[in-house]
């Protein structure tokens, strides 16, 4: 039996608890702030949309709106419903959901965890436009294990997002070391001395 296992057994043998992001966060949505705006307003603090590049991250600016740990969502378009994890000072857009912890058994980085698969379901993908909404996210129920627990799921899927981004720039640098060794041997098996 591993440890989530025990701790399960041990702490709600009787199952875990369900919450509605509407019990458990405060819910809103950003402000529009123009690619303009950002260039004029210049700064340190980034500015959070619903592109899913760069994690999200439009440009930055000087001020910001929010500072602490929350979680964003994409409210619209092709990849509407994609949860962020948050943590320090930022601003959203108004294609952004904010969701802010409300109750002291629930851990921001879990439910960021629970949420990457909880809200396809919900993604409203008619009309050609896809949409997770606010009144939507706030009846998703997600599960509200005890802290120990919640704690330890968080530690093993976070360690497994660290090893996946260091193996990920190890390929990288191997598959462009590669890329070079292969042009450079292409180029020079490939050059041959013309004859007169």
């Amino acid at each position: 039996m591993n440890k989530i296992e025990e701790l399960i057994k041990k702490l709600c043998p009787d199952g875990v608890e369900y919450k509605t992001i509407g019990d458990v966060c405060d819910i809103s949505r950003g402000i529009v702030i123009s690619k303009e705006y950002i260039r004029e307003n210049a700064g340190e603090y980034p500015v959070y949309s619903s592109q899913t590049e760069n994690n999200g991250e439009l440009g930055k600016i000087s001020t910001f709106m929010y500072d602490g740990e929350y979680l964003t969502w994409t409210t619209d378009g092709a990849n509407a419903g994609s949860v962020f994890y948050r943590n320090g000072k930022f601003s959203i857009t108004n294609v952004c959901g904010l969701l802010k912890v409300k109750v002291s058994n629930l851990l921001p980085r879990f439910l960021y965890f629970v949420l990457q698969t909880a809200t396809e379901p919900y993604v409203n993908k008619g009309m050609g436009n896809a949409k997770l909404m606010s009144n939507t996210m706030a009846i998703i129920e997600v599960p509200v294990p005890p802290l120990e627990i919640q704690r330890e799921i968080v530690q093993i899927l976070d360690n497994f997002t660290e090893l996946t981004a260091e193996l990920t720039a190890e390929l990288t640098a191997e598959l462009t070391a590669r890329k070079q060794q292969y042009e450079y041997y292409r180029d020079k098996l490939l050059n041959f001395k013309r004859k007169n």
